[in-house]
């Protein structure tokens, strides 16, 4: 080619003609781009109503241009661009100097001047060019991508490829004829045959022309008598796969948020809830039902002779008491009004994800088709950053939502069934080269080389390998030409990505090897560096079990009381209507709701034969190598010189792990102890998930910080479990629950981040708020992920208490496993968009019904406890007098505390009695004015595995009079009674439980000569149960006694060498 003949090209391409608008005032022959897309099947049969939504079915289709870029090559030599808005108008531009930012819309001017139709037309010169190939991307091509489609480097298939000549006198061989008398758009394009969309909701949104078909008429009259187009113009269909692939994913994440927000009601999240727990309790209870019954086999082997096998005879005695014991239970909740709620609670269940895979199975296909692979494969280019960005933001609306098959718990690893997301996800974990990891990390070659290491399957960890990954972000960073801290856009796409593919490793963990998830663990470390500028680092430290489960417990029990101080505050709101005072429950409800709990959220964990085993702890510390190591090395020097106990000096060994990426990091912290404090400090921090810094994108950090925090706690379950070991199963439960509850508070962070960017989860709302539907696209794929990582945990803990089948102890753990894990993630669906206690929080309390069965070994009336629930709960016959029915999910806070106090077995009473002093007979006298009242406070305090050498205990009991405050939030009281054995200094959390000061009464209004008495209820383990008891009498008084209101504080060691492993429970009654 000569150098006239480039200029010329050059000319060609680049030469835009100053004087007309690139929108509206093209020459040439008009050509109607259209895609291939997904409409509405508007046939009645097709239309249907799913958990009261309305619902149309979805078929392929006709539809204009969404916004993007149509690439027009002519004669296979010159290049034509358009920017495509959204509302499908087309402006030329120079295809090597694309515009910044999205195509903009059809300016102001061209809008009144009627302009929008020819707008809407590509043209081209049929006099200078014979033949055109065109191709619609939803992203700018950089000049590598255009030179190498023009050279035949790339695919050629990308292309619709036209002749000009057939194009003016044959349009209808090659697409549709439109014609004044016969338009066609108006019968096969979505946008021209239809005035609204509803209740189909579209990834692209939708503008109709339906109203601008007179005026495409009148234009389609012109353009036939300019040009001589005997048989009309052309309207030519364009591949679209990648838009069909957002728009099924759009579909199917559209279907999780319907089915989200119907879990979301209240009421139905409440009543799940306790429909599983009371499943629980039943098998509980026949479960205890069976070990009363002794064994019939002879003891001795001369005994009569016996003509019935034993184990038969037995087995009867067992399904009779099983029986009974079901009876008894059913005589206190309506147990078909349960059983009906959840089986149609399951069937709408199995509708929606009916739904969700049908979308998912057409959605899964279309990414093994030709036409997106060459797309995916040939349209960026990773050495140019605006095309990377572009294709992170493309691939996170066609990634977004991973996984969204049901969950199945299975023993062992299998390979998912084909035409589903699961299989996809799989070979994309897999595959170093796949679109999610290509997205994540922008198409950078060089960090994808340097992702490649962490692939390899071997244990020893290779530190040259996270060094020069670590070394090529940092110098991607240092120059951070496209200033990528900066996007927000960006980052949304990297977390939407991010938890899709978090949520896929965790759910196919099984069937991925040690090197996959070495290579995820590296890849979120990475994200967090390039895009949100924060440095983690995966520290090992070595801890006790019991602490460790201690310093969970804590930390679940504030996630608690905040999910409960939010369901209080709407009780609060609530209207109260006159049937509620008429019959006292909400009188009854004030005295239940003061009871608060801190610490342990069970006691086997804490149990002498494991507790003391040391675990190695794995947690995510946010910080440069350097700056960790000089604060914990700081603080270390501190804590050895101010240490006032053996075990404040307790020195533990910490290391850095195979997650970090930073150079200098494994060096820094060889050879290094920290205190026991600190490492308590460490592991409590990494609790509460990562918070990023000054600048940083907090849905970005919480995705990430999710599976970080999962991925840490399932393997620090993992080595937990085996210091364990396969006997102890109630402490396997609890610390599982624990897990589960830890990680259902990470969940709600997330949900919270959700509705304070999105609102809450309202899909009329969501619309409103973005118009192009991908609100709803991100926000469905965020739940989605998260969902799936939760699942996840759930479906792994199922896995374990099933993996031991053959025993007695093994079926009793598949009961659990199915009565908690059939739903599946049906407990996750209040904690991501409601933050109440029953969602991943009301869990912990679940599991720990297991534990519960120690506490039952001691006395046999405590199953009254479990029954009193039942009677109360939403599904309770509530024929107490009062009456005391948490039957409105306002009371959930109130129900899940009463059955977490009977689960653990710590117990706090308080209880003001009344009697007259005088003799009856002195009414007839003188009346009621000589009626004297004689008032006392008993108290009775229950600490279940007390063992005498290594327990401890504190308690204090304190009453209020006016000026004290009102209940419960009292500011002043008197303390009148209290006991310490070995207490540790450890202060307590319940809010207004010490008082400097308080009301002092004119003349003594109790009598400080009180006797407490202690009694021992021995377990067969060896430990016991410690009940303590005493009474308190109060001045007889003529009227109101001076003393309101009480409060019982009592904390609880099992353990007293671990400071932080202790129960906490504050419980306040009023005098009436």
């Amino acid at each position: 080619m000569t150098i006239s003949q480039r200029i010329a090209l050059a000319i060609a391409e680049a030469g835009l003609p100053h004087d007309q608008c690139m929108f509206c005032e093209r020459q040439g022959l008009p050509i109607l781009p259209l895609r291939r897309a997904l409409v509405p099947d508007t046939r009645p049969e097709c239309v249907s109503t799913v958990a009261d939504n309305r619902h149309i079915s979805t078929k392929i289709g006709l539809r204009t241009l969404r916004r993007g870029f149509l690439y027009v090559l002519l004669d296979q030599q010159v290049w034509h661009a358009y920017a495509v808005s959204e509302q499908g108008h087309l402006r030329r531009f120079n295809p090597y100097e694309p515009p910044d930012g999205p195509p903009s819309p059809l300016p102001e001017k061209c809008v009144n001047a009627d302009h929008d139709i020819p707008s809407a037309f590509l043209t081209i010169d049929t006099e200078k060019y014979d033949s055109a190939w065109l191709a619609f991307s939803s992203d700018a091509w950089p000049v590598s991508v255009l030179n190498a489609y023009k050279s035949g480097a790339a695919p050629a298939h990308r292309f619709e490829g036209l002749d000009l000549i057939q194009a003016r006198n044959n349009p209808e061989l090659l697409g549709i004829a439109m014609t004044p008398d016969k338009l066609g758009v108006d019968q096969q394009v979505f946008e021209y045959a239809q005035h609204g969309c509803a209740p189909f909701d579209s990834a692209h949104g939708f503008h109709s022309r339906w109203l601008r078909r007179f005026a495409l008429r009148g234009y389609l009259v012109n353009a036939i008598n300019r040009h001589k187009l005997e048989n009309g113009v052309l309207a030519v269909v364009l591949d679209d796969t990648v838009g069909l692939v957002q728009e099924y994913n759009h579909q199917r994440l559209t279907w999780v948020l319907k089915r989200q927000a119907w879990r979301e009601d209240p009421m139905r999240a409440y009543q799940l809830q306790t429909s599983q727990i009371l499943q629980i309790i039943r098998a509980t209870h026949r479960e205890w039902a069976a070990q009363k019954v002794p064994s019939l086999e002879p003891m001795t082997g001369d005994g009569p002779p016996v003509f019935t096998d034993p184990a038969v005879e037995r087995q009867l005695l067992v399904e009779r008491a099983q029986q009974e014991s079901d009876e008894r239970l059913e005589e206190r909740y309506h147990e078909p009004q349960r059983a009906a709620f959840q089986a149609e609670y399951e069937q709408q269940e199995r509708e929606f994800q009916r739904y969700i895979d049908k979308d998912a199975k057409a959605y899964v296909a279309l990414f093994d088709t030709p036409m997106f692979k060459v797309a995916e494969a040939y349209d960026y280019d990773g050495n140019d950053r605006e095309s990377g960005v572009a294709y992170a933001k493309t691939m996170a609306l066609c990634l977004g939502g991973g996984v969204t098959e049901a969950v199945v718990p299975r023993l062992e690893p299998r390979v998912p069934a084909s035409g589903t997301s699961e299989l996809l996800w799989l070979k994309w974990l897999q595959d170093p080269d796949s679109p999610p990891y290509r997205a994540l990390l922008m198409r950078d070659q060089a960090l994808l080389a340097g992702l490649l290491p962490s692939f390899s399957a071997t244990e020893a960890i290779n530190w040259n390998d996270s060094d020069k990954l670590y070394g090529m972000l940092s110098k991607i960073i240092a120059s951070d030409d496209a200033g990528l801290r900066t996007r927000n856009t960006l980052k949304q796409a990297i977390a939407e990505t991010q938890g899709a593919l978090n949520a896929a490793s965790q759910r196919l963990a099984p069937c991925l090897s040690p090197g996959i998830q070495k290579a995820v663990r590296h890849l979120n470390s990475a994200t967090q560096f390039l895009y949100n500028g924060v440095h983690l680092i995966e520290l090992e430290v070595k801890m006790k079990l019991g602490e460790y489960y201690a310093l969970q417990s804590a930390h679940l029990r504030e996630l608690q009381h905040k999910a409960n101080a939010s369901i209080a505050e709407a009780r609060d709101r609530m209207h109260r209507n006159i049937d509620d005072f008429e019959f006292g429950s909400m009188k009854a409800m004030r005295k239940v709701r003061p009871i608060i709990q801190h610490g342990l959220m069970s006691l086997a964990v804490l149990d002498p034969r494991f507790t003391n085993s040391m675990i190695s702890v794995t947690v995510w510390v946010e910080g440069k190598a350097e700056e960790v190591h000089g604060r914990l090395f700081k603080e270390a020097s501190m804590g050895v010189t101010q240490a006032s106990s053996a075990a404040q000096l307790a020195l533990v060994d910490i290391s850095v792990a195979a997650g970090t990426l930073e150079t200098n990091a494994r060096k820094l912290f060889q050879g290094m102890q920290i205190t026991s404090q600190q490492a308590a400090r460490l592991v409590r921090t990494g609790f509460s998930g990562l918070r990023g810094v000054a600048g940083s994108w907090e849905l970005l950090l919480a995705i990430g910080g999710l599976y970080l925090q999962q991925d840490s706690l399932g393997r620090n379950q993992e080595k937990a479990e085996t210091e364990i070991g396969p006997k102890a199963y109630e402490a396997r439960l609890a610390l599982q629950g624990s897990q589960l509850g830890l990680l259902g508070g990470q969940v709600e962070l997330v949900g919270l981040i959700l509705r304070s960017s999105a609102g809450p989860l309202n899909l009329a709302r969501a619309k409103g708020v973005a118009a192009t539907g991908e609100a709803l696209i991100r926000l469905g794929a965020l739940v989605s992920a998260v969902a799936g990582v939760f699942d996840a945990a759930q479906a792994i803990n199922a896995t374990r208490r099933t993996a031991s089948a053959g025993d007695e102890t093994a079926r009793n753990q598949h009961l659990f496993s199915s009565l908690l894990y059939g739903s599946g993630a049906v407990a996750f669906s209040l904690a991501v968009l409601q933050p109440l206690v029953v969602g991943p929080l009301g869990l912990a309390i679940v599991f720990t019904l297991a534990a519960y069965q120690l506490s039952k070994l001691a006395q046999e009336n405590e199953s009254t406890d479990l029954e009193r629930w039942v009677r109360r709960c939403c599904f309770g016959k509530a024929d107490e007098i009062p009456i005391i029915h948490w039957n409105v999910p306002e009371h959930a806070d109130i129900a899940f505390a009463e059955l977490n106090a009977a689960t653990l077995g710590t117990k706090a009473k308080l209880n003001f009695e009344s009697l007259l002093a005088t003799d009856p007979g002195l009414l007839k006298i003188g009346g009621l004015i000589s009626a004297e009242i004689i008032r006392k406070l008993r108290l009775l305090i229950t600490l279940p595995m007390y063992d005498e050498r290594s327990s401890g205990y504190r308690w204090k009991l304190i009453v209020h009079r006016h000026g004290d405050g009102n209940h419960p939030d009292y500011v002043g009281g008197e303390t009148i009674a209290s006991g310490n054995f070995f207490a540790t200094t450890e202060e307590p959390l319940s809010p207004s439980s010490s008082f400097s000061s308080f009301t002092s009464p004119r003349i003594p209004d109790h009598d400080r000569n009180y006797s407490i008495s202690e009694k021992r209820k021995p377990y067969p383990t060896g430990l016991c149960q410690l009940e303590i008891s005493g009474s308190i009498s109060l001045m007889a008084t003529i009227g109101k006694h001076t003393i309101l209101a009480a409060t019982l504080l009592v904390m609880y060691w099992p353990d007293r060498s671990l400071p932080s492993g202790y129960v906490e429970i504050c419980v306040r009654e009023v005098n009436e």
